[in-house]
C-alpha cells in the first residue's frame, strides 16, 4: 500500500470516489496549509496520523465540521470508552 495516500486523518484516499475518478491526488499531494485542520494539526505535532496522538479523538474532531472524514459516532465511543489508550 502507498503510504502516501493514508491522510493525516487516517482515512485511505485510495479508498475515496473523488481519488478513484482521478478528482483528486490524496490529501498528502492535494492539500495545503489551512485546507485541513487535521493534516495542519498533526503536521503541527510531528505525527503522520491523527490517531497517534494522546488526545485522539480530541474534542476539536468531534465538533468541528470538516475536521476528519473519520466516523463521529465511532470517534465518540472511542473517546468513552478508552480503548485507544
Amino acid at each position: 500500500m502507498n503510504n502516501e495516500l493514508i491522510g493525516r486523518c487516517g482515512f485511505f484516499c485510495g479508498s475515496c470516489p473523488t481519488y478513484i475518478s482521478g478528482q483528486c491526488s490524496g490529501c498528502m499531494k492535494e492539500h495545503n496549509t489551512s485546507d485541513c485542520y487535521t493534516r495542519d494539526c498533526t503536521i503541527k505535532k510531528k505525527l503522520n496520523y491523527c490517531g497517534e496522538c494522546s488526545q485522539f479523538p480530541c474534542d476539536v474532531i468531534l465538533t468541528k465540521p470538516h475536521t476528519t472524514v473519520l466516523d463521529k459516532d465511532w470517534l465518540r465511543w472511542k473517546k468513552e470508552s478508552n480503548t485507544n489508550r
